[in-house]
């Protein structure tokens, strides 16, 4: 429809028609913490066109609280999320019917199987002891610990197939599972990935290292919402004004 009346009517018809539209028709939905899923569709819009878009979300805990790939699926998206913690993966399913979730984590030590610890505050939850420790001097409380199947980042990427963003939240081993992606053979248009600690007794740390590994594998910084980074590819981002 926007199309059409953007082929049809005069620029001065449009800014009248605009003008005397009521404000709620202005307004854009956002499940993300900070607007970081209404960057992502206007990235990938710009790059891939409107079509729905393909995703992987490692790390998806709730469908749609703090989500940054829920947007994306109610706008027609499909993919596959990552949730090792038993009652989310469960209303993944029964939220996001056309994803496929994964109810396991994702390899960062060689093992077959980690322990998962499950915190009072659910987006903490983690595999990295260090960091469960770490949440409970603040004040945390670890409800209980389990035992999750673990498979490799790349085998999830070769299930996923072509991939328009991939989102990465797993408290503290960011990095490690970014480190351990095959770079030449995969490769999302859009990547959101968080970078920062989390802090309650002072300032949060941004995570530098992780911007500069990706920028090091071609990707560019798009936006930084200090909690999370955006990252495009670069080819694909120059391939999109190369097309016109």
């Amino acid at each position: 429809m926007r199309a059409l009346l953007k082929r049809y009517l005069s620029p001065a018809t449009r800014n009248r028609i605009r003008s005397m539209q009521p404000s709620f028709m202005f307004r854009r939905i956002s499940f993300s913490q900070c607007g970081e899923d209404l960057l992502v569709v206007f990235l990938l819009d710009l790059i891939c066109g409107a079509r729905p878009k393909r995703y992987l979300d490692v790390g998806a805990n709730h469908p749609y609280h703090l989500s940054n790939t829920a947007l994306l699926s109610a706008r027609g998206g499909t993919g596959i999320v990552v949730e090792p913690d038993p009652y989310f993966a469960n209303l993944l399913r029964k939220a996001r019917p056309k994803d496929r979730v994964l109810e396991e984590g994702v390899h960062f030590s060689g093992e077959a199987r980690a322990e998962f610890f499950i915190l009072d505050s659910p987006t903490l939850n983690t595999f990295s002891r260090h960091e469960m420790e770490r949440y409970v001097s603040m004040g945390h409380r670890l409800e209980k610990t389990l035992s999750v199947r673990l498979r490799g980042i790349n085998e999830i990427l070769e299930m996923a197939g072509d991939l328009d963003f991939m989102n990465l939240d797993i408290e503290g081993l960011d990095k490690t599972i970014l480190e351990q992606i095959d770079w030449d053979k995969y490769r999302p248009a859009c990547i959101c990935v968080e970078t920062i600690t989390y802090e309650t007794r002072q300032e949060p740390r941004k995570l530098t290292d992780i911007v500069e590994f990706m920028q090091a594998h071609d990707y560019m910084l798009y936006a930084d919402t200090f909690i999370n980074s955006i990252f495009v590819d670069r080819r694909q981002w120059q391939a999109r004004w190369e097309r016109g």
